[in-house]
């Protein structure tokens, strides 16, 4: 972590769309397919979303016995670069799953679980709410307002290496379509 230096500062959102949608592609039946066929096939991607049928939030069942050994496994390591104690990662109140089509043309539509970090920090911002309440307000937040009509979206999807064939969505990519003003022209 000591090494890690800021190349530069990206402060206009049009500077960080100029970075990543170069990066965005179509087709999440497609990065499936690769990942079937070669295990070395990549395991991140940026991914254009062309439909969103749901968000589906529950309850979190709470830590299974080997999420609890994995975590247990976790704090008893030792670290010589961080002496501090460690403290044992509290299960989030709500899982959530995306419901959409790729922009394949072909696409018969994905449900991938979301691993979002701000996903789990707006939960806990949360706490104070109904089930039901806060429920509405995941939903608000991570279907009604980054997956507006408005908004490019696109899904961070990545695998795990004990499952190459099976991606979650790790954030949502959402910046606004531009406006009339700074569409570009088509000469007819």
């Amino acid at each position: 972590m000591d090494t890690i230096t800021t190349g530069r500062h990206l402060a206009s959102r049009q500077s960080r769309r100029n970075l990543l949608d170069p990066l965005v592609e179509d087709s999440m039946c497609r990065l499936n397919k690769q990942a079937r066929n070669d295990p070395s096939a990549r395991s991140i991607a940026l991914i254009r979303v062309a439909d969103i049928s749901a968000l589906q939030v529950k309850r979190h069942p709470g830590w299974s016995a080997e999420d609890r050994k994995k975590i247990a496994g976790y704090l008893n390591q030792l670290d010589l670069l961080e002496p501090a104690k460690r403290s044992p990662l509290q299960a989030p109140r709500f899982t959530g799953a995306y419901r959409y089509r790729c922009a394949d043309r072909h696409c018969r539509g994905h449900q991938q679980t979301l691993w979002d970090w701000e996903f789990v920090a707006l939960q806990r911002r949360l706490d104070q709410l109904t089930d039901a309440e806060a429920e509405e307000q995941l939903r608000n937040m991570f279907l009604t307002q980054l997956c507006a009509a408005d908004r490019d979206v696109a899904f961070y999807v990545g695998n795990q290496a004990a499952r190459p064939q099976s991606f979650s969505v790790g954030g949502v990519y959402a910046p606004r379509r531009p406006t009339a003003r700074y569409r570009p022209r088509v000469n007819r």
